[in-house]
């Protein structure tokens, strides 16, 4: 069990994606094709901005805010996470080289903890993924039925605002255009896509760790207990069983520490990251909710992959902040689990060593620097609640005007 093998929804997802993020310490040897690649989708990422900023500034106002913002957002995030994990290319080494440290010598207990952690999240990734790149898919695809109304066409005629040639332009610079514009907004997606999931990765591997120190103290106790009840008489025997307890303990707050540096590790990782996604996220809601109340007014195939990308970025926005709720609750309940385990029964140094544990939990894993921008699920609920009315009071205009 290591960091790579644990997870190959994240494995494939990454090589897809073209991202070929770090996937083993000091992983930089991916196969010369799957480097020719990335580097191919990372060219038409860079060649769509280049086309869409003259784009904004020359189709309509409402061309632009309608089927451009919900673009800009997205690629301006993707771009900023996936720069910035590059850039601590060093610190994702370390991260990994631990967890793969911790990993590959896990006991049963510790492999069971991991599979439960992750495997939750894999039909609600593969529903993010799937819902979003359809809708991505069905929404650029729409605008090939142009190519048996027009004969000339103009800027605003592309699914997203782009000048690739002065209008108006034939319909085999349109077609090329459009079909370039399909493979660069499907890319956006699927390389977002492929960032999130490493980074839940990363930080569900963690939220594991928590769960496994509370679950191996409480056994500590637990099998203490048993054994202090064979023979209650001897002093000698009970004292050998603290000792036993003691040691064992001794060594989970080894194993604590080096969770505790890999949380502070991760943060100077993903903390920007982070905040950057709960901006973009209230951003891209709002520019969604824009494109939403257009929908009465469009076609059935082009309403139905709105709807389902709306879908897919809820479905994305509330695994994230699941995921980093489920990290900052192991971390504070590291020793709910064990409080009930008789622990008063031991002598004082299990106590001590226990109430410092307990103290431990102060030192919850906060993946923010800034709380205003914190990825939780009350922060989600906000979020929600944001879009929610945003939504109504536009159906209310509407329906009034």
């Amino acid at each position: 069990m290591d960091f790579e093998t644990v997870n190959l929804l994240n494995v494939r997802l990454n090589a897809f994606s073209g991202n070929l993020l770090p996937l083993r310490p000091g992983d930089s040897r991916f196969p010369i094709t799957w480097k020719i690649y990335s580097a191919l989708t990372w060219l038409i990422e860079i060649i769509q901005i280049i086309v869409l900023i003259p784009g904004l500034i020359l189709v309509p106002r409402e061309k632009a805010l309608k089927d451009g913002t919900v673009l800009c957002v997205t690629t301006i995030e993707m771009f900023f996470m996936a720069a910035r994990i590059y850039s601590r290319r060093q610190l994702v080494n370390q991260v990994i080289q631990k967890l793969n440290d911790i990993l590959r010598f896990s006991d049963e207990t510790m492999k069971n903890i991991v599979t439960t952690t992750l495997k939750p999240m894999e039909n609600p990734l593969k529903f993010y993924w799937l819902s979003g790149w359809l809708g991505v898919f069905v929404w650029n695809c729409v605008t090939f039925l142009l190519i048996f109304k027009q004969i000339s066409f103009f800027y605003e005629d592309y699914r997203i605002p782009a000048v690739f040639s002065k209008q108006p332009f034939s319909l085999n610079v349109f077609l090329l255009g459009s079909i370039f514009i399909l493979f660069g907004n499907m890319y956006v997606f699927i390389k977002k896509v492929g960032i999130d999931v490493y980074m839940i990765h990363l930080v569900l591997l963690i939220t594991a760790q928590y769960r496994y120190i509370a679950i191996k103290l409480a056994v500590i106790f637990r099998d203490g207990n048993l054994l202090s009840k064979f023979d209650e008489s001897h002093q000698k025997y009970c004292s050998e069983i603290d000792q036993w307890v003691k040691k064992e303990m001794i060594a989970l707050c080894r194993h604590h520490r080096d969770v505790v540096h890999l949380s502070s590790m991760l943060k100077k990782l993903l903390s920007l990251n982070f905040s950057m996604i709960y901006v973009n996220n209230v951003l891209r809601f709002c520019f969604i909710g824009i494109m939403l109340s257009t929908v009465s007014s469009t076609t059935i195939p082009e309403a139905l992959s709105i709807i389902m990308y709306a879908c897919g970025s809820i479905v994305q926005f509330y695994l994230l902040c699941s995921c980093v709720q489920q990290l900052l609750d192991a971390s504070r309940q590291m020793t709910n689990k064990a409080f009930h385990e008789k622990w008063y029964q031991f002598g004082p140094s299990v106590k001590r060593i226990f109430m410092l544990m307990i103290l431990g939990n102060n030192l919850e894993c906060k993946l923010s620097t800034c709380d205003k921008f914190n990825l939780s699920l009350p922060s989600f609920m906000a979020v929600r609640v944001f879009f929610i009315f945003s939504q109504v009071k536009v159906l209310f205009k509407n329906y009034l005007f």
